[in-house]
């Protein structure tokens, strides 16, 4: 005899709720079941289970050095979860979902587990990389490019509880991440404005907060001179008044590249005799160049709206790449302003991520594109 469907109904219910009361000593114990089960049938799993046992098993590093010898374990175990990924990335994430759940999980299962997951797992894994990145317990000393790579992947859902984990890691410490297949790396700014500027208006709304801490000024100001807008003036303005000739200079830099209009009033504002004589000096080679508004060039491009708004379509679609398009034809298109502030800062976002130095000099365009387009209509 069939069972009723409300009875179906109320019997599956109390099986989810009966799952999710589960503690994560049971989670484990069950992830363990099943991987002795799976290890029983198959070799590869077995020695794919092992290696993670092993990356789980590695006691939190204490110092630098700890953390290289590790690196090179870890590394070792991602090339062979490689060599088998097809059987590696369903056990992968298994095992990451039990140990995000874990009372106390181990930071190295959590980077390398989530970090293979982002790069070669499926889009519907990337709600288990965020939840990843934010069981990090917040003393593990982890490797700074992996880490990276982790919250790199994990900012794409714009989850602004990273961002005080971001601080942590990467402004109130310097991290470079090679990129050897360009022979290069890029630089502790670079990273920070990958990061920072996933978040578009969110991220710089915490990076002007941030400028209270003067420690921090040097760093948050180089970040918002890429990712920053007309709504950091405030935050930036009682810069103009430090002794420290670096934080005066990148403030004035600040206001004048991303400032817009708002910016440069408060800069001719400015009493040159409220200064200090290295800043006064400073800032007298530049006045010239202040009291000459940009003109605006708006209406002056040959393409129509419709093409220029294929171009934007088309940055959009390539995450902020110029590749075959002129920054040109949509600064002097007559597309209305708030159009394309909008649009822009999208394609913005979407350049930073790709973490890469020509994403950086895309957002370069990018921010240089917005503060001419805020003259409009000046």
């Amino acid at each position: 005899m069939k069972r009723p469907v409300r009875a179906l109904r109320r019997a599956a219910a109390a099986a989810i709720l009966c799952a999710s009361a589960l503690s994560a000593a049971q989670v484990h114990a069950q992830a363990a079941g099943a991987g002795a089960a799976a290890a029983a049938a198959d070799p590869t799993a077995a020695a794919i289970l092992a290696r993670i046992r092993e990356i789980r098993a590695m006691p939190r590093a204490d110092n630098a050095a700890a953390v290289g010898a590790q690196r090179v374990e870890l590394n070792a175990a991602w090339r062979f979860f490689g060599n088998y990924r097809d059987d590696a990335i369903p056990l992968l994430r298994r095992e990451l979902a039990a140990e995000v759940r874990a009372a106390r999980p181990s930071p190295q299962l959590l980077l390398d587990a989530a970090c293979f997951l982002a790069f070669y797992g499926a889009d519907a894994d990337q709600p288990l990389v965020l939840q990843a990145a934010l069981a990090m317990p917040p003393d593990a000393a982890l490797d700074g490019p992996q880490l990276f790579r982790l919250m790199h992947a994990a900012a794409a859902s714009r989850d602004t509880r990273l961002l005080p984990m971001i601080d942590r890691a990467f402004l109130r410490q310097s991290v470079t991440l090679p990129v050897p297949q360009q022979g290069s790396a890029i630089d502790e700014t670079g990273l920070r404005v990958l990061l920072y500027g996933q978040f578009g208006a969110a991220g710089e709304r915490h990076l002007a907060g941030m400028l209270r801490d003067e420690a921090l000024a040097k760093p948050v100001l180089d970040v918002l001179l890429l990712v920053g807008s007309p709504d950091s003036a405030a935050a930036v303005l009682p810069l103009l008044r430090s002794a420290d000739m670096e934080v005066f200079a990148r403030a004035v830099n600040v206001l004048l590249r991303v400032g817009g209009p708002p910016g440069r009033q408060a800069l001719l504002a400015l009493n040159p005799q409220d200064l200090t004589s290295e800043a006064a000096t400073y800032f007298a080679s530049i006045r010239e160049q202040l009291a000459r508004p940009p003109s605006s060039q708006a209406g002056q491009g040959a393409l129509a709206d419709a093409q220029v708004r294929r171009l934007l379509d088309t940055l959009e679609a390539n995450q902020g790449r110029y590749e075959g398009v002129d920054p040109a034809a949509i600064v002097q298109s007559r597309l209305p302003r708030q159009e394309l502030l909008e649009r822009l800062g999208r394609i913005r976002e979407r350049s930073a991520a790709r973490a890469t130095n020509e994403a950086l000099a895309d957002i370069e365009t990018t921010t240089a594109l917005l503060n001419a387009v805020r003259y409009r209509d000046q």
